[in-house]
């Protein structure tokens, strides 16, 4: 699973040529709302030559496209220039069942294994989110917190107060079919602090990555998403008495270890060799 998914504009050259050297674990490549409606038939040519030319090697490439029931001509257009790229996948915004319905048929059609991160950034789809989930064309659900607050009429705050049960019920809902749970962007670019709470309480809620725009914050998204040292030397140490002494409970350090600490630990050393290959 990806620590940092970073959005740049397909109408951008110079965006597209440093996309493997962001550090970022995975890029998405955005036809929407970065690209003026005049700049979408650029972002497509643009995208399409240069993947064609440069095929992604060490970094996942995803495409944001256009929203198939708002825009279907515009998304058409998208689909038909990426279909055949390799690329790992799409994010479809504003995502439900009727959306999700249409992009799987389309992709059946074309025999496509193109995998689906659905942007949730409505409030109705809040009551789907399951079977969404549910869906094998589903890779991930990803948070789009500025549409879904500005079509509710609230004002994003930066403590993530009036986001906390949408982050919640997304959250829950991947960990539920073991799929990728994505929190929406930090948007204010320079304030460093304010990106490592935000990254910090997004990974302690149980999201798997974090949405990303920009550069910058891939390094302060991938700390708060990665275990500390000392987390990684008490899971270790806790793995290795478990299989020492062939015991599922036990006192370690005068705290009671038992049987869904010892599964925790190996889930994090796994989290952690997983990570330190992308590091």
């Amino acid at each position: 699973m990806n620590r940092s998914y970073l959005f740049i504009p397909g109408d951008v050259p110079r965006m597209l040529q440093m996309l493997d050297v962001f550090d970022a674990d995975a890029v998405i490549i955005d036809f929407e709302d970065a690209v003026a409606l005049n700049q979408k038939d650029e972002a497509r040519f643009l995208t399409r030559n240069f993947i064609q030319t440069h095929p992604p090697k060490a970094i996942e490439v995803y495409i944001r496209i256009n929203h198939i029931i708002d825009d279907p001509k515009e998304t058409m257009k998208d689909l038909e220039m990426i279909i055949d790229l390799p690329i790992s996948g799409i994010v479809a915004p504003k995502i439900n069942r009727l959306s999700l319905a249409k992009l799987d048929r389309y992709f059946e059609e074309k025999t496509s294994p193109l995998k689906i991160i659905g942007l949730v950034e409505t409030p109705d789809v809040f009551f789907d989110l399951m079977t969404l989930a549910q869906h094998p064309r589903i890779q991930g659900l990803m948070l789009g917190a500025e549409d879904l607050t500005r079509i509710m009429n609230i004002e994003r705050n930066l403590t993530g107060d009036n986001i906390l049960w949408a982050r919640s019920s997304i959250v829950y809902a991947m960990h539920s079919v073991s799929k990728e749970a994505i929190d929406t962007p930090y948007t204010v670019i320079h304030d460093h602090q304010g990106l490592a709470k935000d990254a910090t309480i997004a990974a302690n809620l149980g999201f798997t990555g974090k949405a990303v725009i920009h550069p910058n914050h891939v390094e302060g998204v991938h700390l708060a998403f990665t275990p500390t040292e000392h987390q990684i030397l008490t899971a270790k140490k806790i793995v290795e008495y478990a299989k020492k002494n062939q015991s599922i409970r036990f006192n370690l350090d005068g705290k009671m270890v038992d049987k869904p600490i010892i599964d925790k630990a190996h889930a994090l050393l796994e989290k952690y060799a997983k990570n330190g290959d992308k590091s």
